[in-house]
């Protein structure tokens, strides 16, 4: 079985796109399984096929040793990495060809801890992958859109498993808005001139600084537009699936409508 991770920060639409894109694929004739991967969670709006609030109970843990919220995610974070093979033997037994999996909100649970390495080296025994959700909110401004993609990185370098970008949102956000962050993107030089025309002091040079690393860094692929609500771009994401992880052919435009 072949595995998808959703990862990126909280907020930026992973469990939305875990819903709308799975229906997509499976409207297509694809044969996937919805993984929640994430403790914390109250509740979901798609049916799970595993749920790994069946194995930690984080308001158990809460009760039983006293711990907060945020200890509480994060000791049951390690417990579910300690048992990554009992998890993927009863995925594995379901049979399905594509397993899409939505991780905890707060991304340095899983991308940073113990349970990441442990998933992104043992899970399944297909190739796995992740897709990187940036919340456009978070890459309006310069600084934060360089921040952004340094945080992108830095879940590549954990995980180290074929990692596909994308822009979560554009539905809410102006053409030209989206344009400008792709523009910022593929041409470092406007990147740096708006950087230059926006702060000052020690953000400039905070700025210009990494603006020039970033033109180093050629592991980082272009982040693809998309919308987890309206499903605009779905097409584009699972042509570059079907690249990494090898799984049936690729949709055309016409086939997908």
């Amino acid at each position: 079985m072949k595995a998808i991770f959703l990862i990126g920060t909280a907020g930026s639409g992973k469990t939305t796109f875990v819903k709308n894109f799975s229906q997509w694929m499976e409207d297509k004739g694809v044969d996937v399984a919805r993984i929640n991967l994430d403790p914390g969670v109250i509740s979901l709006p798609y049916p799970a096929d595993f749920d790994v609030r069946t194995y930690v109970d984080t308001e158990k843990l809460m009760r039983d040793i006293g711990l907060g919220p945020n200890s509480a995610l994060t000791v049951a974070s390690d417990l579910i990495a300690v048992k990554v093979h009992e998890i993927s033997e009863e995925i594995e037994a379901m049979g399905h060809e594509l397993a899409l999996i939505d991780t905890p909100g707060q991304i340095e649970l899983f991308a940073f801890r113990p349970v990441g390495r442990a998933f992104s080296e043992r899970f399944l025994k297909g190739p796995r992958m992740v897709i990187y959700l940036f919340d456009y909110v978070l890459m309006l401004e310069p600084l934060s859109f360089l921040a952004s993609l340094y945080l992108c990185m830095s879940v590549y370098a954990s995980l180290t498993m074929p990692q596909l970008n994308v822009i979560n949102k554009v539905d809410l956000v102006e053409p030209r808005v989206v344009r400008r962050i792709e523009e910022w993107y593929s041409n470092h030089l406007k990147l740096y001139e708006a950087i230059t025309k926006s702060y000052r002091g020690e953000k400039l040079k905070l700025g210009q600084e990494l603006s020039r690393a970033l033109s180093l860094l050629s592991s980082l692929n272009k982040p693809m537009p998309v919308s987890a609500v309206t499903m605009e771009g779905f097409v584009d994401v699972y042509s570059q699936v079907t690249r990494i992880l090898g799984t049936g052919e690729e949709f055309s435009q016409e086939q997908a409508f």
